[in-house]
């Protein structure tokens, strides 16, 4: 049977999207709209236009579904006579003819103002509401979302969109460095599509917003970054912007640049903790840079791609499927693989080098897919040109290059990504997420382990020739396992012993071991490709905390407490940190291959320098394998 759906404050900016959201699910949708306003959302068959509002008692009476949902959006914001009519009032006859309804679920939307301490009209009359309805017998949920942000002309963030594209100067009340958890409104919509489906939920109250949290300065500049380059930040004191929402609301102002309760709502932190919701339905909302992609639009990142072999076919894949990229270069010296290329449909121009093709197209980013040797000249390249990079793992060739990228880290305005596939699985990230909670105290110790059976007798290639490759596992195998280290427990103070030796191989090592040390602890890294029986890549992860242990192979996390509990989480359980990545190949970490090329696209479209694999972290990454080659006289440390 369909859910029916009845939903005020369906012409807002939140309204007219869950609209559309219920209603393309398949619900029947009673969306309560002013008398003479025009619906925003879509006018489909399964949508039911409902003329009234909170103070028109008798349009719910008539209009409410008998054991429907009431999802309730309708609010004043800042008039403080009609806050309380509305808000309160209103909110009051609304539950008043869901109780004679028999309404099945009461979905309240409140905010995050009513947990600061001083509150402004409509912090005090959303309190007060939210307070009613506890007391009122109905089935209810209460959300208190953060900033709820989209595209579209509606909405608190379209104001600061158009602020930002206007003005030379953005007011920033305070220091900006208050808190706040933004969710894109696709993400918003998801959440409370989980509420009306879940039979098992009463009376409960949720913080909704994104996992992790940015100052309300970090919001603002990455909005101008993305819409207006040359507006500056304008800090204004909390007692003068208070002066002015006065003046606006004396002078009766109908849409004034801000309200009293913003300065008061921006500068009191509400410790927004949106994990008890999340969890329960297993989302992960996008980042606000993602969601800044796509509220604001905008064209296709024209992609140069550097090396035409196995990897380059590989991410060539992926990325013909984002409609927000571009091909538009293919550089390889083997003119043998154009036709091969051609045959895919990949419509770019053929280079035979780098900076012809960057001459000669409009290109934002370069995919550099080439064996090691190369890398560090096309990176330097792709930088003399002002473009961002994308690079197969090592980034070095040797210490020497480490040193030479180290002074792009500080000024180079490109972003730099580093192809770390480990740092892009589910399971990893929850890894991370484990340590950072604390749930089972400090780490102690750890062992880490790659492990894979590829080399088992000499071998022919650029791969093992230490001239071409600038040693063996260690530098091809080991920036993904110390990446994950690194992602892990952060950079080590140092490397306390470190071995590497040759087993099939005559120029490069087969297998390297080290003790990396931390602050207070110590952890055991062993890499091989010369392991008997293992044909797919593994990835041991061992943890020892203070209250446990934790266990993975990457696909699967094992975590035995102090009590002997286990606790068993499997990666196809973990929510993904994107949704419809293309997964190119499942039995070999397909979907983070995947993320990795989607999020350096979002990276390059937001200008965002801090990715989890940036040219920091990669700098950071592969210090260690040169320091370890240093420390075994062995392979290109020099």
């Amino acid at each position: 049977m369909v859910k029916k759906i009845f939903i005020t404050g369906a012409n807002g900016f939140i309204g007219h999207n869950l609209v559309n959201y219920l209603s393309g699910r398949g619900y029947e949708v009673y969306a309560l709209i002013r008398k003479s306003t025009v619906p925003c959302f879509d006018l489909k068959e399964n949508v039911r236009v409902i003329r009234g509002d909170l103070l028109d008692k008798e349009s719910l009476e008539k209009n409410v579904p008998q054991g429907s949902v009431v999802i309730n959006l309708g609010a004043n914001p800042y008039d403080p006579k009609l806050s309380y009519l509305v808000n309160v009032g209103g909110t009051r006859d609304l539950i008043d003819v869901c109780k004679r309804k028999r309404v099945k679920k009461f979905i309240h939307t409140s905010s995050q103002s009513t947990k600061i301490r001083t509150k402004g009209v409509y912090a005090d009359s959303k309190l007060k509401c939210d307070d009613m309805i506890k007391e009122s017998g109905v089935n209810f949920v209460i959300l208190r979302p953060s900033l709820v942000y989209g595209g579209g002309e509606k909405g608190l963030f379209n104001k600061i969109k158009t602020l930002v594209s206007k003005a030379p100067f953005i007011p920033v009340f305070g220091d900006g460095k208050c808190k706040i958890c933004p969710i894109y409104i696709d993400d918003f919509c998801r959440v409370v599509e989980c509420l009306i489906e879940d039979s098992n939920l009463k009376n409960e109250v949720f913080d909704v917003g994104s996992r992790k949290a940015i100052t309300y300065g970090e919001m603002y500049e990455k909005t101008i970054a993305r819409i207006n380059g040359k507006a500056k930040i304008l800090h204004i004191p909390v007692t003068v912007g208070i002066f002015f929402g006065r003046v606006f609301e004396l002078a009766k102002l109908k849409n004034p640049p801000f309200f009293i309760d913003n300065v008061i709502g921006s500068t009191q932190e509400s410790f927004c903790d949106a994990r008890k919701i999340l969890d329960r339905y297993r989302i992960e909302p996008i980042s606000f840079d993602q969601g800044l992609t796509k509220a604001l639009g905008g064209n296709k990142v024209n992609l140069a791609v550097v090396g035409l072999g196995k990897m380059g076919l590989m991410h060539m894949s992926i990325l013909s499927t984002f409609r927000d990229a571009e091909i538009v270069a293919l550089v390889d010296n083997n003119q043998k693989l154009y036709k091969v290329i051609k045959s895919m449909g990949v419509s770019g121009r053929f280079y035979q080098n780098l900076e012809d093709a960057l001459r000669n197209e409009k290109i934002d980013g370069v995919f550099i897919l080439t064996p090691t040797l190369s890398h560090y000249e096309l990176v330097k390249t792709a930088y003399k040109y002002g473009k961002s990079v994308f690079v197969e793992k090592p980034l070095c060739f040797d210490y020497g290059q480490l040193k030479e990228l180290r002074k792009f880290e500080k000024g180079n305005e490109v972003v730099t990504n580093v192809g770390y596939t480990l740092l892009f699985k589910r399971i990893n990230r929850k890894i991370r997420s484990i340590i950072e909670d604390n749930t089972y105290g400090k780490v102690v110790g750890f062992d880490a382990k790659f492990e894979y059976g590829e080399v088992l007798g000499p071998k022919k290639g650029w791969m093992f020739s230490k001239k071409m490759a600038g040693g063996g596992v260690l530098i091809n195998s080991g920036p993904h396992i110390l990446a994950l280290v690194n992602y892990l427990f952060g950079k080590p103070e140092g490397i306390k012993e470190s071995a590497i030796r040759k087993i099939y191989s005559t120029e490069v090592d087969d297998e390297a071991k080290m003790k990396l040390k931390y602050k207070n602890f110590m952890g055991d890294v062993f890499i091989s490709w010369s392991v008997k029986g293992v044909n797919i890549p593994r990835t041991i992860i061992d943890i020892k905390f203070e209250k446990g242990q934790l266990w993975s192979d990457g696909s699967i996390i094992k975590i035995t407490t102090q009590e002997k509990k286990e606790v068993l989480i499997q990666e196809s359980a973990i929510a993904p940190l994107y949704q419809n990545i293309f997964n190119i190949n499942p039995d070999v970490s397909g979907e983070a291959y995947g993320l990795e090329d989607r999020l350096f696209i979002e990276n390059v479209k937001s200008k965002n320098l801090k990715g989890d694999n940036n040219l920091s972290f990669a700098l950071d990454t592969e210090e260690i394998i040169f320091t370890c080659y240093l420390k075994s006289n062995a392979g290109n440390g020099n």
